[in-house]
């Protein structure tokens, strides 16, 4: 273990993120309430939307999609094999 302090104050309302470092060939995770490191690390509104557009899946019933998606699949005629491309 380094001998730097192990603690850190910030506010409630203030991020903090962690770091993954190398010090010494071990991974250490490092904390910081830098706010540029803080926003860098925040995920962009894209990625956000993503993470909603996922998080919506999860209010399926996967066996009934499941069930569904397997009815199309053997209802629905094979494609030609293409012999030369």
């Amino acid at each position: 273990m380094t001998e730097q302090s192990a603690s850190s104050i910030v506010r409630n309302e203030q991020p903090v993120v962690g770091f993954l470092v190398e010090e010494n060939e071990h991974e250490t995770a490092r904390p910081s309430a830098d706010e540029t490191l803080t926003d860098a690390a925040t995920p962009t509104s894209e990625t956000e939307a993503a993470l909603r557009v996922i998080g919506a899946w999860s209010d399926f019933d996967w066996e009934k999609m499941e069930a569904a998606l397997d009815r199309i699949r053997h209802g629905s005629r094979l494609t030609t094999a293409i012999a030369d491309l």
